[in-house]
């Protein structure tokens, strides 16, 4: 796709999805991709080792303008007949795109149909969840925008280990080629979850993420085309290099003063990488997704790991240490009756529920019957959403051995759970509404296999080879080729290239915003240009995600109804 018209009339926010109208059959028990074997290994012309894919996605087949060169797709209607009607920059984030509304779009009866758009394996392997956002000038207009193509950044190498480096490929999102690599002499953690933002104010991401400083992982940034931002090399000696390499970036303003700063695990950095402050992590453990959220209300935001919630300057919120002794991940929600938000805490002892203050609400549980053990069994990447329909937000994770979506910390309140295998780390999920029924599908990525799940049921409704001894990647949707129709993205250590990335096979599923910047994302902490909000929108009470992506519809976010 060359590119796709700049400006559109705001009486004119016509479905996002395919207009064929056609059904495709009906998708029963067990599938598995066409173009893939049982093995998971790619078939065909659709998907190569050298990231290649379908010719022809979605809009791309219009023709593009001969003297521009840009794909502008066909008319919307004259817009002159309608001169007092304004128009709407659909390429730019405009102040009331983040806005949320209602989506009345759904995708055609019996459209789930998954099929693989393209992969990248050059026979490397993936550790690390990949990131979608826009990093090049693909209409060549001079712009870097929301009409250019949405580009994939992947953390891989033909041999990944704790204390290795890894390629960092920019790939386009439409076709998998490479943009550009950042080499491992560039010293890039193979397990660092990256985080992107516009940490600088010029408009364009810089990626963010850890490198091997002789023996020590330290802060590393690279501008948007790959070239090296700067380099921390006095910090972070003090922590256990061995649980903080697996460790995941975030980045927020959490002062609200307009500048971003970089959070990762118990440290903070400004956006130029000088080390703010940190804190001593009690119980250091592997993969630390670290947060932040504005929990007391006051205008900037908390920094919110496992056991503790820091101000923005670093001093405490408050502290569960030694109440929960294991290594922990946050993930934040409006789970219960009450305006205020709640942190949802999976850790080695269960899961746990606290209070916007930190007052534990209840904790730690094991709903599924998986008795607690090391910090592993328990401690993975959890996901809220509104997994059934119902309007209200369920919250999922998995133990080693079951996935669950759950209402509260009881059995009797596990809405559905699936036997899963992931002994050796802590993989995790995500969900989306890819129909517009109001009923989103739960994805999840074990040891074995990546699978789909109905969100209401848990029926299982793909089951695709894959294979990882897993740190904590979880599957990522979002709008990778900006055809207005949402992608999965889901990495491989072995048994499938090391990224697949899957369509409906007629691109008819609803559209997904065109980014997922970091490990912890929520919606409302970053624009779809990668620009951060100086005083984020509480996710909880727009659209109450967490780890999930939103829909967007004419440009604008939007929420589905309830299912009726």
């Amino acid at each position: 796709m060359a590119g796709r018209a700049r400006w559109i009339l705001v009486t004119s926010l016509v479905a996002c999805t395919g207009d064929d109208g056609e059904a495709e059959p009906t998708t029963t028990g067990v599938a598995t991709l066409p173009g893939t074997s049982a093995d998971g290994t790619t078939a065909g012309d659709d998907a190569t080792s050298q990231g290649t894919g379908h010719g022809e996605t979605g809009s791309s087949t219009a023709s593009a303008d001969s003297a521009t060169g840009v794909d502008d797709g066909p008319p919307i209607f004259d817009v002159g007949t309608v001169p007092d009607v304004p128009m709407v920059d659909v390429c730019s984030v405009n102040d009331d795109m983040n806005a949320v509304g209602d989506c009345s779009n759904e995708a055609p009866a019996d459209s789930f149909s998954p099929d693989l758009q393209w992969s990248y394996d050059n026979g490397e392997r993936s550790w690390v969840i990949p990131l979608v956002g826009n990093f090049t000038d693909d209409d060549g207009n001079g712009t870097i925008d929301l009409c250019d193509v949405p580009d994939v950044v992947l953390v891989s190498n033909t041999n990944i280990s704790y204390s290795t480096t890894c390629n960092v490929h920019l790939l386009d999102g439409e076709t998998g080629a490479v943009h550009f690599t950042i080499p491992p002499s560039e010293g890039v953690s193979c397990c660092t979850n990256p985080a992107f933002g516009d940490i600088d104010g010029d408009g364009l991401p810089e990626i963010v993420t850890a490198w091997l400083d002789g023996s020590v992982f330290r802060m590393k940034a690279f501008e948007h085309d790959g070239t090296v931002k700067w380099t921390n090399t006095t910090d972070g000696a003090a922590a256990s290099q061995f649980q903080r390499q697996s460790g995941a970036v975030a980045i927020h303003d959490l002062d609200a003063d307009g500048d971003a700063e970089i959070v990762f695990n118990h440290e903070v950095y400004d956006h130029q990488g000088n080390l703010l402050w940190s804190q001593t992590n009690p119980t250091p453990g592997e993969l630390e997704a670290t947060t932040a959220a504005d929990l007391d209300g006051d205008g900037d935001l908390e920094v919110v790991t496992g056991h503790s919630a820091y101000h923005h300057d670093g001093s405490v919120y408050y502290e569960n240490y030694p109440t929960i002794t294991s290594q922990s991940i946050p993930q934040i929600g409006n789970l219960d009756a009450d305006p205020q938000p709640e942190v949802f805490v999976t850790s080695g002892q269960g899961l746990w529920m606290l209070e916007h203050t930190g007052a534990i609400k209840w904790g730690p549980v094991t709903p599924t019957g998986v008795s607690a053990g090391a910090y592993l069994v328990w401690q993975r990447p959890g996901t809220i959403h509104d997994f059934d329909g119902d309007n209200v937000s369920e919250w999922a994770s998995s133990s080693q051995s079951a996935y669950a979506v759950y209402e509260g910390p009881n059995a009797a309140d596990v809405l559905w759970q699936a036997v899963v295998a992931d002994f050796s780390g802590a993989a995790g999920g995500t969900a989306f509404d890819f129909l517009g029924d109001g009923v989103a599908e739960a994805m999840y990525a074990d040891e074995q296999f990546f699978r789909i799940y109905d969100g209401q049921t848990g029926m299982q409704l793909l089951q695709q080879p894959r294979g990882s001894p897993t740190l904590s990647e979880y599957p990522v949707v979002a709008d990778v080729d900006n055809d207005g129709s949402a992608e999965i993205l889901v990495v491989s250590y072995s048994n499938a290239p090391a990224l697949q990335v899957i369509r409906d096979a007629e691109d008819r599923w609803i559209q997904a915003r065109r980014i997922w910047n970091q490990h912890a994302y929520y919606v409302t902490n970053v624009r779809e240009d990668s620009t951060i909000p100086q005083t984020p929108v509480n996710n909880w009470d727009v659209l109450n995600t967490f780890r999930t992506n939103a829909q967007i519809e004419g440009g604008g976010i939007c929420k589905p109804d309830p299912r009726g």
